[in-house]
């Protein structure tokens, strides 16, 4: 027993080593921190807190209007409030995951030589290996989460299909630094002390809960609607219910509440601050448009689709149904959160999210779905061999796919936010850009967009 039990440990651990080695080897051959294209677009607006606070002292921003302290490197990007102060657009839940980064990367720079304004290459290359750093502690979670219910051979297969056949390589690499690995670790967090607490109902698991969602919230708001998982987890099946038990979630639902809340709180001061309003959308200009969701672009389309450019992820949904036969405390949490989710981000005016590989807010939740991933695996390994053989071709080939994908946006040959069913088949499989590609692209109208409009 101890000979199987360490040939599954270092399985995992070459699963390990290999993203490690070949996320690095991307990253050093990309060498984006040379060309100070990390700290860009959506990351400048969560890592503008750290340069702000630590370097500048002063949150307000008001610096950016002094020529003498503003430096060619840097680049801000806020946004203005009603009373014409300057207000960063992103939550400060990102900056609280770059800090030990940043300031190894303060400490570097300063001995080294470079330019110690939050800005130059040390800077830009340790907010590129923070996502490579908490993506690899959330696959620790999640395989912790997936033992409980399945054998080791469906867990490294999981695990192996979301670093390589999904669009998380991306954003370990080409996309580093964004916030959804992030969030992806933050969820396998609080799925597995959510069934921690459910075996054992003890305070200690309430605290990590209600800091692991406060993070998630301070992160990107939206994932306040991961708090339903805990309670659809903790009741589900409801003809267990009690008094008693329906008490006790009461009280720890309270108290993980007042935790995330206290770990929010610092996001309000800074909003009320800069605004002299404690809820501020500062995102301004930008919001949500629940009557106009766009979920089957969202999935299907091939500007963005997420079975489009993921389609392993086909999978999971298909795996949701499986979910009755060994997991059926998951199965109406998972289906009803997954499908709140979807509604909810992709009733985003901008519910593409710009410039980047396939649907990437997803990834936030794919430790959830790995449930249903893993589910669909097992059902499979007991049917007849070619339906067996089948799916792992389709494994392989979807790995394949994606990481050729990759390596086309890389190389602008999959253009970032423009991409019809012409151009997709143009390009599929190819190495080069077509010469009159423009003609198959179809540019969306931000404009329109930001009504509420369609895009098109």
């Amino acid at each position: 027993m101890k000979t199987i039990n360490v040939i599954r440990h270092f399985n995992f651990r070459w699963l390990i080593a290999i993203l490690i080695i070949s996320v690095t080897w991307v990253n050093l051959n990309h060498e984006r921190w040379l060309s100070k294209n990390v700290i860009h677009h959506d990351i400048i607006n969560y890592y503008a807190y750290l340069p702000a606070l630590f370097i500048h002292h002063d949150l307000s921003l008001k610096f950016i209007d002094d020529s003498t302290l503003q430096k060619q490197e840097e680049r801000f990007w806020p946004n203005r409030a009603p009373n014409g102060n300057y207000v960063i657009k992103m939550s400060m839940g990102m900056a609280v995951g770059y800090l030990p980064f940043f300031g190894m990367a303060h400490v570097y720079a300063k001995l080294s030589g470079y330019s110690d304004t939050g800005f130059s290459e040390p800077y830009h290359f340790a907010i590129l290996f923070s996502s490579l750093f908490y993506f690899v502690i959330g696959l620790f979670y999640l395989r912790r989460v997936l033992k409980l219910f399945f054998p080791e051979n469906i867990v490294l297969l999981t695990l192996f299909c979301l670093c390589f056949a999904t669009n998380v390589f991306f954003y370990l690499t080409l996309g580093g630094g964004l916030a959804h690995t992030f969030g992806f670790t933050l969820v396998a967090m609080f799925i597995y002390y959510t069934l921690k607490w459910k075996e054992t109902p003890l305070l200690k698991y309430s605290l990590f809960l209600g800091l692991i969602l406060g993070l998630l919230v301070l992160v990107r708001p939206v994932n306040v609607l991961v708090a339903t998982l805990f309670a659809g987890l903790v009741l589900f099946p409801y003809n267990e219910l009690s008094i008693s038990k329906l008490k006790l979630f009461f009280v720890h639902g309270c108290f993980i509440a007042l935790i995330s809340a206290l770990v929010f709180l610092p996001q309000l001061l800074y909003w009320k601050f800069i605004t002299g309003e404690y809820f501020f959308n500062s995102y301004v200009g930008e919001g949500f448009f629940f009557k106009n969701p766009h979920v089957f672009k969202a999935l299907f389309g091939f500007r963005k689709g997420w079975l489009i450019y993921t389609p392993v992820m086909a999978f999971a949904i298909i795996g949701i149904a499986f979910l009755k036969n060994k997991l059926r405390q998951f199965l109406l949490p998972t289906l009803v959160f997954f499908l709140i989710y979807v509604y909810v981000c992709f009733s985003w005016w901008c519910w593409w999210y710009g410039g980047t590989f396939g649907q990437r807010v997803l990834i936030d939740i794919y430790p959830l779905m790995a449930l249903p991933f893993a589910a669909f695996l097992l059902h499979v390994q007991s049917k007849e061999v070619f339906l067996k053989k089948s799916v792992y071709y389709l494994i392989a080939f979807f790995t394949l796919l994606n990481l050729f994908q990759t390596m086309q946006y890389k190389y602008n040959i999959l253009h970032f936010d423009s991409m019809t069913a012409a151009n997709y088949r143009e390009i599929f499989f190819t190495t080069s850009k077509k010469p009159d590609r423009e003609k198959y692209l179809k540019h969306p109208d931000y404009d329109k967009a930001l009504r509420g409009e369609d895009e098109e």
